[in-house]
């Protein structure tokens, strides 16, 4: 994966194609904090975070965070991740992919699976 940034997120988000878009909710387990969280993901994906999204406000309960990388063969790919965490300190993340290429939509889901 290159980290490839992109300067409108949204805008590029709406224009890859929605039959694309892979989506799955994971549980991370109790972690240190949000951005203790939120930087693993990023560093399994090794993609690169987009308009200041990898940097966690403290004390937040939920965060957002967007990458963007281009995966072998020239494939364009988008990350949402939409993170929150309990009480307990257990984290829970749901991942939204597209690409132009839906089978890399699944792996950079199995990648977070196995990761």
């Amino acid at each position: 994966m290159l980290k490839v940034g992109v300067s409108n997120f949204r805008n590029a988000w709406e224009n890859m194609d929605p039959e694309t878009e892979r989506v799955d909710e994971y549980g991370l387990g109790v972690r240190e904090s949000l951005a203790e969280a939120v930087s693993a993901v990023i560093s399994i994906l090794g993609m690169q975070p987009c308009e200041g999204t990898d940097v966690v406000p403290s004390n937040s309960r939920s965060h957002t965070c967007l990458l963007s990388g281009v995966f072998i063969g020239n494939v364009k790919v988008l990350v949402r991740l939409s993170f929150g965490i309990s009480a307990p300190k257990e984290v829970a993340m749901k991942l939204a992919v597209r690409s132009d290429d839906p089978e890399i939509s699944d792996r950079i889901h199995e990648i977070v699976a196995n990761g």
